[in-house]
């Protein structure tokens, strides 16, 4: 394929997908060259507050191990991550921007007690969480075809990771799935029992992505999520989506 070819399908990559997947995948290919040292990545509260390494907010949520996984983790972020800022997001980056930067959050203050300190499995669960709402009715095919809804493929993929690594809990993988649960319930769930909208997306996400329309599909800025998980699983169908199976990895617990 041509370079200017290269260039054109990596641009066509949205946004925010294309920034997970390039920080992704420069992070871990850097830590397995050892051009980026594995001490400056992993998640240290202690190192941010009093030694400012910000990018420790960030970097734990991008690296994973260069081995067979590796191809089948930027896979599936890329997979899911585009269909949901293409469909759920579409117009919408800064939202999605806002549902994994609120998601990050969650996942890295439970993890700090639970002693975790690579998180790439939680972020990559909570898009497979959100996007599994977006498209709940849609049937799934995983490893020797066996089938069933989308609403059950994270519950599937930690039931799956368990059984790999020998009946350990994927305590990484349960931890965005759990931050991916409360966005959508504060964002959505509680505003539709009539509560107020707690984690409204900010505005500076807003002025640096801006929102767009998109054909046939109108939007108001800032608005929740749940029609709009409705409308795309109702356009999902029952169409099947072939997912093929790896060996997750349970992410790096300190000590």
């Amino acid at each position: 394929m041509p370079e200017n070819e290269l260039v054109a399908a990596y641009k066509s990559v949205p946004i925010i997908t294309r920034t997970m997947l390039t920080a992704t995948t420069i992070i871990s290919i850097g830590v397995a060259v050892h051009l980026v040292s594995f001490n400056l990545v992993y998640l240290n509260w202690s190192l941010i507050f009093y030694r400012f390494q910000i990018q420790r907010l960030f970097t734990p949520f991008f690296y994973t191990g260069v081995n067979f996984s590796f191809l089948f983790d930027l896979y599936f972020l890329y997979t899911y991550g585009t269909q949901l800022e293409n469909s759920t997001y579409a117009g919408r980056s800064a939202d999605f921007a806002w549902f994994i930067i609120f998601t990050s959050i969650s996942s890295s203050i439970v993890a700090h007690y639970m002693g975790y300190v690579v998180l790439f499995q939680s972020l990559l669960l909570s898009v497979i969480y959100l996007w599994s709402q977006a498209n709940s009715d849609r049937i799934v095919s995983f490893m020797f075809g066996v089938q069933f809804k989308a609403v059950y493929f994270p519950w599937v993929l930690v039931a799956y990771n368990a059984v790999m690594m020998g009946a350990v809990i994927p305590w990484t993988m349960l931890i965005g799935i759990a931050s991916a649960h409360l966005y959508y319930f504060l964002d959505s769930v509680y505003p539709a029992m009539g509560g107020p909208k707690l984690i409204p997306t900010p505005g500076l996400l807003y002025r640096l992505l801006p929102a767009q329309e998109v054909a046939g599909a109108g939007f108001t800025a800032g608005g929740g999520t749940a029609s709009v998980l409705r409308a795309a699983g109702r356009q999902g169908g029952t169409a099947a989506a072939e997912t093929a199976g790896h060996r997750w990895g349970t992410g790096n617990r300190l000590g």
